[in-house]
């Protein structure tokens, strides 16, 4: 998300390349619910340039398709540490309905309290062209709405670090254009919701940091990159090794399989944590050929036997393995062969 953040952050400093010489052409609807907007939000000082006496292409925070002259993009993020930016979501951010990017992240008030509370506002189930919605870090809480399966163009769905509640709902899995959704850091309880199909391979899953449980989906083998740390799941996810995932992250649940009848892709994965699970027998040789593995950590286990030699496997330290039953070999103590 990174780099995502730094494309909100070019748009928020964004200036149209048409001089206030030009008549104006954003358009009034747009105009019109810009300028509620920031009267909803009680007129923060981040909103300072939306002036009604000036093109609203001119305006900080929001881009305009050029043949259209409709608003497509508004990106909300403080330029300094401290803002005024203050309230819920208004009603008003649904009558922006060429949005296709829509982004609210990490404003505060002076005192350090999170300015944006409240449910996500439903309103925000009008804005059908939204590929992008960001709304990371500003204290939302309530359910997470269904009404959000219906924004069939969504690609990015982030609700990061907020105090969102409750189940997933279901029906995110039918998004038909989603690659990436992340609800890490929330509040989220019971099962993580059938992802993916042999069909539809799925988005890029982060449910990190919840208290979601239960057994894990089959459907889930057909995501590729997949963070459910830091969770109250269980049973059997060597099923997750069964296609070709890049980047798994089950570390501290209460998963319990035995690691050795594991098959491991050796062209594709080049993240595996494991750790702080339950998960037993031996580690299987095959990880010795992975040929791309960045990051390995199955520690606080009950794993045994001899570490595999060749590969990665040695170029790791002892805090990625040790924690386990009787895991024994570089780079842990030699194993007692007698």
């Amino acid at each position: 998300m990174g780099s995502m953040f730094m494309l909100g952050v070019w748009l928020c400093l964004l200036l149209s390349p048409f001089p206030l010489a030009f008549s104006e052409r954003c358009h009034p609807i747009d105009k019109k619910a810009l300028l509620q907007l920031k009267k909803d939000f009680n007129n923060p000082y981040i909103l300072a340039s939306w002036d009604p006496n000036e093109d609203c292409r001119e305006w900080y925070c929001v881009k305009c398709d050029l043949k259209t002259h409709r608003i497509t993009d508004l990106f909300i993020a403080p330029s300094v540490p401290e803002t005024n930016f203050h309230g819920r979501i208004p009603p008003s951010v649904g009558d922006l309905t060429y949005l296709q990017y829509l982004s609210f992240h990490k404003l505060f008030f002076s005192n350090k309290l999170p300015n944006l509370v409240g449910p996500i506002q439903p309103t925000i189930a009008k804005l059908t062209n939204l590929k992008y919605l960001i709304l990371t870090n500003i204290a939302i809480s309530g359910p997470v709405p269904s009404f959000l399966a219906q924004l069939k163009n969504l690609d990015t769905l982030d609700l990061s670090f907020n105090n969102l509640s409750g189940p997933i709902p279901s029906s995110l899995t039918t998004l038909p254009k989603l690659t990436f959704l992340d609800f890490s850091r929330n509040k989220l309880t019971g099962p993580v919701p059938a992802f993916g199909s042999p069909k539809k391979p799925g988005p890029s899953l982060v449910l990190s940091h919840n208290q979601l449980s239960g057994p894990i989906p089959a459907s889930l083998a057909n995501l590729e990159r997949i963070d459910l740390s830091r969770n109250k799941l269980e049973g059997d996810a060597s099923i997750l090794f069964s296609k070709r995932p890049q980047h798994l992250d089950l570390s501290r649940n209460m998963f319990a399989f035995d690691l050795s009848r594991v098959k491991v892709p050796q062209n594709s994965l080049t993240w595996l944590d494991l750790n702080h699970n339950k998960i037993y027998e031996s580690i299987p040789g095959g990880l010795a050929k992975v040929e791309n593995l960045q990051v390995f950590i199955v520690s606080y286990n009950q794993l045994c036997g001899q570490i595999p030699r060749g590969g990665k496997l040695q170029t790791f330290d002892k805090y990625s393995y040790f924690q386990n039953k009787c895991l024994c070999g570089s780079p842990l103590s030699p194993c007692n062969n007698k």
